[in-house]
């Protein structure tokens, strides 16, 4: 009895953390431009390789995606038009349109002359991309919490800015391991110099470990968690500076 209400707790503190990544990524794409319309085909058949497709028009340019029903989206395609007539929405992309390396992730959402998409099955951190809407060359990469997602994201004279809190999916425990986790983490490059230098954030982590009705074990590989603000600015240059204090929680 006392096993199945623990694994009963479990799988509602999973899907307690399934609908904060939900809310996040839902609030996440109100600070993108508003596309001009969406559309989405169901699959042809319930084997249908490519899965439900979303096509989403900005000016000059509709995004296909495949495989939006699933955990595993298949690469998106970039395809450019020009006036008022769009390409359609249809199963198979339009002709010429651009392939963009971003199986596993879905578009996020347009702001100006950059993409972002974000990974769209993440354990831990969420990876995302910020690629070109011009050609749909990556342009940046990185991980944000899953919780916090991105807070702002704006556009000034062609530079793109985004602030968010940074997550790190390390290898080692931050509560168990300490300052040997830490320099393991700085040599392996896995957290910038200026993160290295300063303490690592063992209080925060055991706390965070202890949250709940059941404790996290000490030695669950710890998520770095630290809020950062990114500017990438026409010709790609990303600059990152680091925002508050650090923070950690266990790996799901």
């Amino acid at each position: 009895m006392q096993r199945t209400t623990r694994v009963a707790l479990t799988l509602s503190a999973i899907a307690a953390l399934a609908g904060a990544a939900q809310a996040a990524t839902n609030r996440e794409a109100k600070l993108f431009d508003p596309p001009t319309a969406t559309k989405t085909l169901a699959p042809k058949s319930a084997d249908d390789p490519l899965g439900q497709i979303t096509c989403t028009y900005s000016a000059g340019l509709m995004v296909w995606e495949s495989g939006t029903d699933s955990p595993d989206p298949g690469d998106a395609k970039l395809a450019p038009f020009t006036g008022a007539k769009r390409p359609a929405c249809a199963h198979a992309a339009p002709t010429g349109a651009v392939a963009v390396k971003t199986e596993g992730f879905f578009l996020l959402g347009r702001k100006g002359p950059f993409l972002v998409f974000e990974a769209s099955d993440p354990n831990g951190a969420v990876d995302f991309m910020v690629l070109a809407a011009s050609d749909g060359h990556t342009v940046f990469t990185d991980a944000e919490s899953d919780r916090v997602g991105m807070r702002s994201v704006t556009l000034t004279n062609g530079v793109l800015r985004l602030t968010y809190t940074r997550g790190l999916n390390a290898s080692c425990s931050v509560p168990q391991d300490g300052a040997a986790c830490w320099t393991k983490l700085a040599k392996a490059g896995d957290i910038p110099a200026a993160v290295a230098k300063t303490p690592p954030p063992v209080a925060a982590c055991k706390a965070a470990y202890r949250k709940g009705p059941h404790p996290t074990p000490a030695d669950d590989p710890s998520i770095i968690l630290y809020p950062v603000q990114t500017t990438i600015d026409a010709a790609g240059k990303a600059d990152v500076v680091v925002r508050g204090a650090l923070t950690c929680e266990p790996m799901p």
